[in-house]
């Protein structure tokens, strides 16, 4: 179920994997951009888009409430930097649409992420794997498996071939 290189114990381990996970799409959309390959900008970015909305959602409904429980003010945080980024991707996604996104905004949006993805892995992740009962960690590990890592993702630039 897991790669040899992740605890399936560390609910954090699996979800920083998540992380380099939606990374690898995101380099997609790049390599897209400096190729000048707007069908593939759009078609990789709609695959990054889903991706990223379903991960912040899968975050949402299953550990911020826990971590709210015990640090309300961490996860209210956590949820306004999700609303930030939601705004962004509205906005990229015209913009993407539209033809008006290059690829310097797009790295910019990237390193955006890459903030708010140690953020989390500082405070919701580690604090999982500290605070959350074994019992627990692997419940949410099972919810997480059928949307997350476990999926293999293929990102198709627009001349067919498999990123």
């Amino acid at each position: 179920m897991f790669p040899h290189s992740i605890d399936p114990e560390s609910l954090r381990e699996r979800l920083v994997t998540e992380h380099q996970r939606l990374e690898g799409l995101f380099q997609a959309v790049l390599a897209a951009f400096e190729a000048d390959d707007r069908d593939g900008v759009e078609q990789n970015w709609t695959a990054f888009d889903s991706q990223l909305e379903a991960h912040m959602r899968i975050e949402e409904e299953l550990l911020i409430p826990r971590l709210e429980q015990h640090h309300p003010e961490a996860a209210q945080a956590i949820l306004a930097e999700h609303r930030l980024i939601r705004a962004r991707l509205m906005e990229l996604d015209t913009g993407v649409d539209l033809h008006l996104v290059n690829c310097e905004t797009a790295r910019a949006f990237i390193d955006e992420l890459r903030q708010h993805a140690r953020h989390e892995d500082e405070m919701l992740y580690a604090w999982s794997d500290r605070n959350l009962p074994a019992s627990e960690r692997h419940a949410l590990i099972e919810r997480l498996a059928p949307g997350t890592a476990d999926k293999c993702v293929h990102v198709v630039s627009s001349a067919g071939s498999t990123l």
